[in-house]
């Protein structure tokens, strides 16, 4: 089996990766139509939340109108949904090693390897649903009724990258 310190290894060279692929693969139609929202930040958008605007606007503050600059955030903020993911499984799996497979494989999915490189409203979603899911680990774990202000900070922060994060509240009830 692999161990924890091994897993985050790994994840740590497919930020890397993930880092230099940002900046050398053109953007596609979409990413585009987000960063021309970027230009001009709302509160919303005809069809979307305004968290990946802000999130463009923040990368190409710091790196210009690049392809790096327009996806930085996604690369970014691949680190706190990995640190989510692998808190979460240890609090859930009570073991670190597996806890650390569990990062790697969140690592690892074709879906955070593309949410998380291409800049789309998913980038931010992403990492709100992973916070979302640690939050409510911490509940189970603790007991803790402090911890569904975070929840619901995550929730938050989560339609403010995509409606879709409606989904998680529906599966929290049910749980």
């Amino acid at each position: 089996m692999i161990g924890q310190r091994t897993a985050l290894l790994l994840v740590a060279g497919l930020i890397v990766l993930r880092l230099v692929m940002a900046a050398v693969l053109p953007l596609s139609a979409d990413e585009a139509y987000y960063w021309l929202w970027s230009k001009h930040l709302a509160a919303g958008y005809y069809d979307h939340p305004p968290m990946i605007a802000w999130a463009i606007r923040a990368g190409t503050l710091l790196f210009g109108d690049t392809p790096l600059g327009v996806r930085l955030m996604g690369v970014v903020l691949s680190l706190p949904a990995s640190w989510f993911v692998w808190k979460a499984g240890k609090l859930i799996l009570n073991d670190d090693n597996r806890a650390g497979l569990a990062l790697l494989f969140f690592n690892l999915t074709l879906m955070t390897s593309v949410e998380l490189l291409a800049a789309t409203p998913d980038m931010p979603s992403v990492v709100t649903s992973a916070a979302f899911l640690y939050c409510l680990a911490q509940i189970q774990a603790t007991q803790n009724g402090k911890w569904w202000l975070a929840v619901g900070a995550a929730a938050g922060l989560g339609l403010l990258s995509k409606f879709s994060a409606l989904f998680l509240g529906v599966g929290t009830f049910f749980w």
